[in-house]
């Protein structure tokens, strides 16, 4: 009985493991179009985090990839005239 507790406890940690590990999300896997994610946060010290993604994803007549991720982040600390704006641009080919 222990023997197969075990064993059943060591394949059941074995694939939670693998799973957690292999599961990750990437624009280059996306199917082609255009995609936007907004996310709004307030932090322990009270600055709201603005943060704006777009991924517009095309396939040519060859067959390649192309992604070109832009993100827009902006921080609003208490106080006045004190905001910051970000943004990133991520061009991949695949």
């Amino acid at each position: 009985m222990t023997k197969k507790f075990l064993t059943l406890l060591a394949v059941s940690a074995l694939s939670v493991g693998v799973a957690a590990c292999t599961h990750h999300h990437d624009s280059n896997d996306l199917p082609p179009g255009k995609y936007e994610t907004e996310t709004s946060s307030v932090n322990s010290y009270g600055t709201q985090i603005d943060k704006k993604t777009t991924a517009d994803v095309t396939v040519d007549k060859y067959g390649n990839k192309k992604t070109v991720v832009e993100s827009e982040t902006s921080r609003d600390p208490e106080g006045l005239f004190n905001k910051s704006t970000t943004t990133k641009t991520t061009t991949s080919t695949k």
